[in-house]
């Protein structure tokens, strides 16, 4: 097997000292090295096929090359994914590299971070305070949604907020709310359901009605039922997702009812498939991607900055306003 190439390798080879290979293998300035030594040393780097060791560069500077994106615990939809994409494309242009951990429930994010040294931290899952304390007192620069908006509903992105927004426009006054049952959903459940009933309050309309709503067309059917067939008929519902609002339209099918007529029906995310459901699905599209590059500009961002990409500075923000979404009208509400 080929010994692995080392800084001492790139040094005989430059004609130079280890300490010079360090200094412009690391980018460092004011060390009075001419611009031929360093074209020098490069050179010899690439001809040797030198890569830097991650640990050897972790110990040197107490942080290693990596953003740590700690994520919820529960499964990786696609609006998740496109967010982890658009980060990691984003830390990339920097020079360093995302890593993305699913935070389980019994926590651990202080001894992760401890353990990884990471040079920034991203959060997209909401932590106990002792624990953001904990993780402050290291002094990695942290990004989270609660920056950029002071506001509990944050991490809701608004997206509660439009759904009910645009029923009520609509004229509808009884409004259901369809959630997943499982349990990883539960902090954004949480904070979709205290949005919605936040609007519903600020509109002066009664209280949602929610149902724990799996995808199976034999649920959707049953909670449609309660829904229509009830003393105070719901006339309109927010799914929690697209995936939902198409049991939601399954279950009107299975009763010979359709949308929006005996059932307004509004999704989120806007997934591809949701011009194809029939009928044409009203929805909440979020720009996963921008907020992706946000958390990532976020992490990065020098002191001075960050409130700037934070949109909270003086004058006028640096980025378009968060929350990145917007109300894509179809057929179904």
């Amino acid at each position: 097997m080929n010994r692995r190439v080392t800084s001492n390798d790139v040094a005989q080879a430059a004609g130079v000292s280890r300490a010079t290979v360090s200094y412009v293998l690391n980018g460092r300035t004011g060390q009075g090295i001419s611009a031929a030594t360093r074209d020098r040393v490069l050179a010899a780097a690439r001809e040797l096929g030198y890569t830097p060791s991650t640990a050897a560069r972790t110990l040197r500077r107490g942080r290693s090359d990596l953003v740590l994106m700690l994520l919820p615990p529960e499964p990786l939809g696609r609006a998740l994914a496109i967010i982890i994409d658009a980060a990691s494309e984003e830390v990339e242009r920097q020079g360093l590299r995302l890593v993305a951990h699913r935070l389980p429930r019994q926590g651990g994010a202080v001894s992760l971070v401890h353990s990884l040294a990471p040079a920034a931290l991203i959060l997209v899952t909401p932590l106990p305070e002792p624990e953001l304390a904990a993780l402050a007192d290291t002094g990695i620069r942290i990004a989270s949604l609660h920056q950029a908006l002071d506001d509990p509903l944050a991490p809701d992105l608004g997206i509660g907020a439009r759904q009910v927004q645009h029923l009520a426009d609509a004229g509808h006054q009884r409004i259901g709310v369809a959630v997943p049952p499982e349990s990883g959903y539960a902090w954004r459940v949480d904070v979709r359901l205290a949005a919605i009933e936040d609007a519903c309050a600020r509109l002066h309309l009664p209280p949602p009605v929610v149902a724990r709503l799996g995808l199976d067309a034999g649920e959707a059917a049953a909670v449609v039922g309660r829904w229509l067939e009830g003393p105070q008929p719901v006339t309109a519902a927010c799914a929690f997702d697209d995936e939902h609002a198409f049991a939601l339209l399954a279950g009107l099918a299975a009763h010979g009812r359709t949308a929006p007529q005996d059932l307004a029906v509004i999704g989120a995310e806007d997934i591809p498939l949701a011009s194809l459901a029939v009928p044409p699905l009203t929805t909440v599209s979020v720009d996963a991607r921008s907020l992706g590059e946000r958390f990532a500009r976020m992490a990065m961002a020098a002191p001075d900055t960050a409130s700037e990409l934070q949109g909270s500075g003086a004058g006028e923000p640096a980025e378009p306003a968060l929350p990145p979404v917007r109300l894509v009208r179809r057929a179904s509400a």
